[in-house]
């Protein structure tokens, strides 16, 4: 048997994983267009926070292929897959698989921008991004540093940035930053994190025109503003690699789709991560959901899957954490429906319902409950009579449990 994975981050990883824990004898080769260990794109921001930190992103440490038995094929893009003959073409090399997994990932959308060519500009994505940011803070004068998009990755890389003593300017199209994790309300007090820390964040805008010759030296907005920069980082969002599947018979729409098994409509084929639809299980809806805890549990059902333990992924959880200059932020679900809050003490919290049920909630500065919010949304609980004391700091899910049990006991 031989199994092959497209892709070494976590949702290659992961399936190694479980296929090594029923199956120890069969080859594995694991191939990346990324000629270095698997790392964790998570990690990548205390890299940038700190140079002497880089080994940190080898999250698996760096004996993974041999302690895996595995084969790697790095710094090599796969041109073809041929899912009727079971090969894929790598470079030169033609490969034949008995299970194909394909984990290739997601890039960074790239605007277009007039000078977007130029030397200076970067993204936020991999191992490699970061070295070269790093090499560019060094060798280069830089003082001024835009970062276009104020998503999680964008503010990230800002704080990043901040810490190599330069100005940093936020550039955001819509009209507020982490835009698809927040409500304006709760996304106020983030910018308000940002600003308190020395970050500029100037929202509705957008870059229309990079100036300079070789390299970036300002950027001009939409409302004609014009910004001095010695550098552009680019963080406008990711899109699955699909480039890798055109013209092979494997279907997609916004990402490779997928059946419960994380099987493809070819035999044979499997497709995890960034590169794939999934379910959202508030929403129902089907879409690329790019979060790295939903990766490592796809990788994970998927490689069972390949071994013949047959394991449903139930579907994915648009849940984020991050750190803002430390402070914790936390968007889970949607922020749709009724909502109650709870602002006291620099903390903020918020819930969303629809039916009496959790849909979604968002914490600033706090931690607490998270959990069991999660497990009430998840769940679909009817938390109707627990509304008034669901933001209370000493409210917890044993109290709906407790009563549940006493419920079925007497009944």
């Amino acid at each position: 048997m031989r199994y092959v994975i497209i892709g070494t981050g976590g949702a290659g990883v992961s399936a190694v994983e479980a296929i090594r824990e029923y199956d120890q004898e069969s080859e594995i080769i694991m191939i990346s267009n990324e000629d270095v260990l698997p790392y964790s794109a998570c990690l990548l921001l205390y890299y940038l926070l700190d140079e002497n930190k880089r080994d940190t992103v080898f999250w698996k440490g760096k004996d993974f292929y041999d302690r895996m038995n595995v084969t790697p094929i790095l710094g090599n893009n796969v041109k073809k897959i041929q899912p009727e003959s079971k090969k894929i073409i790598v470079g030169d090399e033609s490969i034949d698989y008995d299970k194909l997994f394909i984990a290739a990932g997601g890039s960074v959308d790239l605007p277009s921008i007039k000078g977007v060519d130029k030397n200076g500009i970067f993204t936020l994505k991999t191992l490699s991004d970061t070295d070269n940011i790093h090499k560019w803070l060094k060798t280069q004068e830089v003082e001024n540093v835009i970062v276009l998009g104020g998503g999680f990755i964008g503010l990230d890389a800002a704080e990043g940035l901040k810490k190599h003593d330069v100005n940093v300017t936020i550039v955001e199209m819509l009209n507020r930053v982490l835009p698809h994790m927040l409500d304006r309300e709760m996304s106020a007090l983030v910018k308000d994190i940002l600003q308190n820390n020395g970050v500029e964040v100037r929202v509705e805008n957008t870059i229309t025109e990079i100036l300079g010759d070789q390299r970036v030296k300002s950027i001009e907005l939409s409302d004609n503003t014009v910004l001095d920069a010695d550098m552009l980082l680019i963080a406008t969002g990711v899109k699955p690699n699909l480039e890798i599947v055109k013209n092979c018979g494997i279907k997609t729409n916004s990402g490779i789709i997928v059946n419960e098994y994380l099987e493809t409509n070819m035999p044979d084929v499997y497709a995890a991560g960034d590169i794939v639809e999934s379910l959202d299980v508030i929403t129902g809806k089907q879409a690329p959901i790019l979060l790295w805890a939903n990766a490592l549990i796809q990788g994970t059902n998927a490689g069972y899957n390949m071994v013949g333990r047959k394991m449903k992924y139930y579907g994915s959880i648009n849940q984020t954490i991050i750190k803002v200059f430390g402070t914790p932020v936390i968007s889970d679900g949607i922020y749709e429906g009724e909502e109650i809050k709870l602002f006291k003490n620099d903390i903020y919290k918020k819930i969303y319902f629809k039916d009496s049920t959790i849909v979604g909630y968002l914490l600033i500065n706090t931690m607490q409950n998270a959990g069991a919010y999660h497990s009430l949304m998840i769940s679909k609980r009817n938390i109707s009579k627990y509304k008034n004391l669901i933001l209370n700091d000493k409210f917890n899910i044993g109290m709906i449990e407790i009563e549940a049990a006493l419920l079925q006991e007497i009944f």
